[in-house]
């Protein structure tokens, strides 16, 4: 089994070791964990990588991830999608996806698990792919024969993957850059995403 934490518009390698595993189980009796793709995604701009964090409510800081609620008081939505927008506007394949990813900031969820169940079920539907997820129903620190992904899938952490170039509308300027949030590889590679997440190694 392959064992991952929830992630926003979770990154490039997140997403190949969704397609590939046989048994994909997400955490969902963990403790909430900042400054993680549970609540961060990253886009490429033309200044750059861009992280856009989902604000939360602050409950102290042993909330289970299920339960980690997200905080309206700020317009957050408008301006991820605002900043998603203006980034990928001229990207090959926005247009063809727009609709899609447009509608999950369209609505007010409560909890943070549901926004990024959501924001993967869009991506897989996008690629045409049906994967079947299962949701830990305990906290185990350590599960013999799985891999544990729930840490090294981190922003913290260098990716262990070789991500070959794609088109990035800024590359040119700025180089290319490596494993951002799948969105990036979607609005530029359009379904060619599939092979090119498929395709990756170590």
């Amino acid at each position: 089994m392959t064992l991952l934490s929830t992630a926003y518009f979770p990154p490039i390698d997140y997403m190949h070791y969704v397609l590939s595993g046989n048994q994909i189980y997400i955490e969902a009796q963990e403790n909430f964990i900042k400054q993680t793709y549970r609540n961060r995604c990253c886009i490429v701009t033309a200044n750059g990588a861009l992280d856009l964090s989902v604000p939360l409510i602050n409950e102290g800081n042993k909330t289970l991830i299920t339960e980690k609620k997200i905080s309206y008081s700020e317009n957050w939505q408008t301006k991820h999608w605002r900043a998603i927008e203006s980034t990928y506007n001229n990207s090959p394949y926005f247009e063809f996806f727009e609709d899609d990813i447009k509608s999950i900031f369209l609505k007010e969820h409560e909890f943070l698990f549901d926004l990024n169940k959501q924001s993967l079920q869009s991506i897989l539907d996008i690629l045409r792919v049906k994967v079947d997820i299962s949701y830990t129903t305990e906290y185990k620190s350590t599960i013999e024969n799985s891999i544990d992904l729930r840490s090294s899938i981190s922003p913290k952490e260098k990716s262990r993957m070789e991500f070959p170039a794609y088109y990035q509308p800024f590359s040119e300027r700025n180089g290319f850059t490596a494993n951002a949030s799948t969105l990036d590889l979607l609005f530029n590679e359009g379904l060619g995403a599939l092979s090119y997440l498929k395709k990756l190694n170590f």
